[in-house]
């Protein structure tokens, strides 16, 4: 692969500018390179997949393609520190991590618990009276705010929270946590003892993983004493085997759903508001058929891909797309690009509520298929249905727009906007 288009779809900095910079590389991807060997320097060499029906492909060979290893993309530093100085790849214990026969366990024994109806019987209650005061807080502003930050970060972690029950004066150290967990790739999410060393993004997602654990651990020994009606409870009482889930495993849970719970779903809902405004059609369309919502939820998260990528590890022999990928070789499933892939999604840079069928990968695919997706189905749902009958007209208040820094899970920094009340 050529060095500047894998720089393009590898380097985090690149994903300030996404638009220009990495839909293009993954669009030259996709025609001229579906599976292509990047070599640059700090990584270690890793095949890339640009197109949908091999991410597909991979993401349901459990066997063969294994998480363990850095799911996420780490740089050559990143793997030396936790190889030699944590001692494990596994950052922790957590399902991205796992593999067969840990994961099918793990996941049949909370899975029950994330079900539609479940989740509506469990969440669909508090999703709908937070959505209803966020859009009562927008509704008094001055006719300008940035949507992001006034609007879509605070409403998915308040649900969050809720169904952790965490109480909400705690959003100022999610938030910092959460910005720690997955921007460490941008220096200014750094602590200050970290900035300057060449591991220092290792060494800062190895203590923020285990503050997060240490929190819900004493959490969870809280709620021993004095159960609630929440997931913190709930992942009490799991069993794997016919024994209660081991403390790692609870305490890893509950760590990663914290940030990953609400940052994902955040970055899909202003990727929708962008889209919205870009194809004003569209937006017209949403208010006179409001039954099209769970198309917006689902173009949402097609056009915005909050995780831009996973990783796999090849652990025998194997051949796609007639590329022999060897035992031991890392692959990177590039879901920025395969949610904009012309074979399966018409007209993939446009933003269309009715788009059927909708089969993205925003919450992956196969085995590891998010375990949340339903519930951050629901809470956006919610969040449309409460605010499109407020709003009246809506653009943006300026025409540049910057991105997160990161290349697993990013979305816009910031999104001004100018609108009117319905």
């Amino acid at each position: 692969m050529p060095d500047d288009v894998a720089q393009s779809v590898i380097w985090p900095e690149s994903y300030v500018r996404l638009e220009d910079v990495v839909l293009p590389a993954c669009a030259w991807l996709r025609e001229n390179m579906p599976v292509g060997r990047a070599a640059i320097d700090g990584w270690d060499p890793m095949w890339v997949f640009s197109q949908h029906a091999d991410m597909v492909e991979i993401t349901r060979n459990q066997e063969v393609f294994h998480n363990g290893n850095f799911p996420h993309l780490p740089t050559q530093e990143y793997v030396k520190f936790y190889e030699e100085v944590a001692g494990s790849a596994r950052s922790f214990d957590y399902p991205s991590f796992m593999d067969v026969p840990e994961h099918p366990k793990f996941r049949a024994s909370v899975m029950p618990n994330f079900q539609p109806a479940e989740v509506r019987k469990r969440y669909e209650a508090l999703a709908r009276k937070l959505a209803k005061e966020a859009v009562d807080e927008l509704m008094e502003r001055d006719g300008e705010c940035d949507f992001v930050n006034d609007f879509a970060k605070p409403y998915p972690l308040r649900v969050i929270l809720g169904v952790l029950g965490v109480d909400e004066d705690q959003i100022p150290r999610v938030l910092q946590l959460t910005r720690e967990f997955f921007g460490l790739w941008d220096p200014a999410n750094l602590r200050p003892e970290f900035r300057n060393l060449p591991d220092g993004p290792a060494r800062q997602y190895a203590v923020t993983v285990t503050e997060l654990q240490e929190w819900f651990h004493d959490l969870r020994a809280e709620r021993q004493e004095n159960p609630a009606d929440d997931l913190t409870t709930v992942i009490n009482g799991l069993k794997v085997d016919g024994e209660a889930w081991p403390d790692s495993y609870a305490d890893s849970f509950l760590a990663g759903v914290a940030p990953a719970g609400h940052d994902t779903t955040s970055s899909t809902v202003a990727g929708g508001m962008l889209g919205l405004i870009r194809f004003p059609e569209q937006r017209e369309l949403i208010k006179r058929e409001p039954k099209l919502i769970s198309g917006l939820v689902e173009e949402s998260l097609r056009y915005t891909t909050p995780a831009k990528h996973f990783m796999r590890e090849a652990v025998e022999d194997t051949v796609v797309r007639g590329v022999e990928v060897p035992a031991g070789e890392r692959v990177m499933m590039l879901y920025t690009s395969g949610n904009r892939d012309e074979r399966v999604f018409k007209d993939p840079d446009t933003f269309d509520i009715t788009r059927r069928p909708n089969p993205h990968l925003a919450f992956s695919h196969g085995p590891h298929i998010c375990t949340g997706l339903h519930l951050a189905r629901l809470e956006m749902r919610m969040l449309w249905e409460e605010l499109l009958p407020r709003l009246g007209t809506v653009e943006l208040a300026t025409d540049e727009l910057a991105w997160e820094r990161a290349n697993l899970v990013s979305g816009l920094t910031a999104l001004p906007i100018r609108f009117t009340k319905a």
